[in-house]
């Protein structure tokens, strides 16, 4: 679920996202999610497909290659 939307330009996010499954070793309950994924409204749940990478700056973030909405 997306929590917070801390930066957009155009198509591209920085979201701080709720994990709520997942398929990557991901164990923390929050994650940092960057890439070109549109327009996305906080409180909505999200499918991120992607990776994990570790900013130099930032830690450890997923970078989204897709997403979309999930139904409620």
């Amino acid at each position: 679920m997306v929590k917070r939307v801390a930066f957009a330009d155009g198509f591209f996010r920085i979201l701080e996202v709720m994990v709520l499954t997942t398929d990557l070793p991901w164990p923390q309950p929050m994650i940092t999610v960057t890439g070109p994924v549109g327009t996305v409204s906080e409180g909505q749940v999200y499918r991120f497909v992607g990776y994990l990478t570790t900013n130099r700056r930032y830690g450890a973030q997923m970078v989204a290659r897709f997403s979309e909405t999930v139904a409620n």
